[in-house]
């Protein structure tokens, strides 16, 4: 083989392996605008907008961000050739943003040493006990079954079944029209406020009805309707643990975070003084030095 026979082989290579590298490039790597040295790329815009947002529509997304984007670097290139950047009080305002992100930084970096901390149920449950006067309901809480059938029949063979004392998941099951959901949601307490707060005469009869009433039969968007009471809690009382174990819980391990930042905090400032790092003045003689300064002018 020619070394010109040679060298337009190799140039080929070069070309089909380009092609093929580009053929496989991922598709999130496409240039969408170029300012000065600065590269907007797809997954750039993918990263910072929530994929919901995203997926709702992208090509609107895609042209709102791009065209903000670039107006952004069109602005900082012009500030930064009119010497903008350089005034003091940028220079400032820009030390500030970046003392605040390297602050928020060292946080989350404490806090994520205790990312593996955990708080067991029953840690949570002792600080209930121990602080119940804490927890106290805004609102009555009433506890309640919702049956929504198919016929007016079926809504009333589910009461006539209720009555007869007939188990509630098996009326349920058989006539609700979305069973595991009444059932779920009749396991738990809800302000009376929100209680069945889609059906308003529903919800009023939550406000009025006995425990273990049922309410009259409603015909509500093409279904029929009713709510047996069966527990209440009256504004003033004491929820019940379950109701807010999760959050009490979550209350706990922000709480161990902050405690560990403040002795984190604490530790610096000792290591400071130790090596002689930091000095604090009294602020007493400050305010002297200041009213003799105020009265000589």
């Amino acid at each position: 083989m020619t070394d010109t026979l040679r060298a337009l082989f190799v140039l080929f290579l070069i070309v089909i392996l380009a092609s093929c590298e580009a053929g496989i490039r991922d598709h999130d790597d496409i240039v969408l605008a170029e300012v000065g040295n600065h590269v907007l790329l797809l997954s750039d815009i993918k990263a910072e907008v929530p994929d919901e947002v995203y997926a709702r529509d992208s090509l609107r997304i895609i042209a709102n961000y791009k065209n903000n984007w670039i107006n952004r670097k069109l602005k900082v290139m012009e500030a930064r050739r009119l010497g903008l950047d350089q005034n003091s009080r940028v220079q400032k305002r820009i030390g500030q943003a970046t003392e605040s992100i390297i602050v928020d930084a060292f946080n989350e970096a404490v806090y994520l040493e205790l990312d593996d901390e955990h708080v067991t149920r029953s840690e949570a449950q002792s600080y209930y006990e121990s602080s119940k006067e804490k927890f106290v309901l805004a609102e009555k809480h009433v506890q309640y079954r919702h049956i929504m059938a198919s016929s007016l029949a079926d809504a009333q063979n589910a009461r006539n079944a209720l009555m007869r004392g007939r188990s509630w998941t098996s009326v349920a099951e058989q006539y609700s029209v979305n069973p595991q959901q009444a059932i779920r949601a009749s396991r738990q307490f809800w302000p009376v406020s929100t209680a069945a707060a889609h059906y308003e005469s529903l919800n009023h009869f939550l406000q009025v009805i006995g425990v273990t009433e049922i309410s009259p039969i409603r015909l509500i968007d093409d279904h029929y309707h009713f709510v047996q009471l069966m527990d209440s809690r009256e504004a003033g009382d004491h929820p019940q643990v379950d109701w807010i174990i999760d959050q009490i819980t979550e209350w706990l391990v922000l709480e161990r975070r902050r405690k560990h930042l403040r002795t984190m905090e604490q530790n610096l400032l000792l290591r400071a003084k130790a090596n002689n790092e930091l000095k604090i003045f009294d602020v007493n003689t400050i305010e002297q030095e200041i009213e003799i300064v105020t009265d000589s002018l």
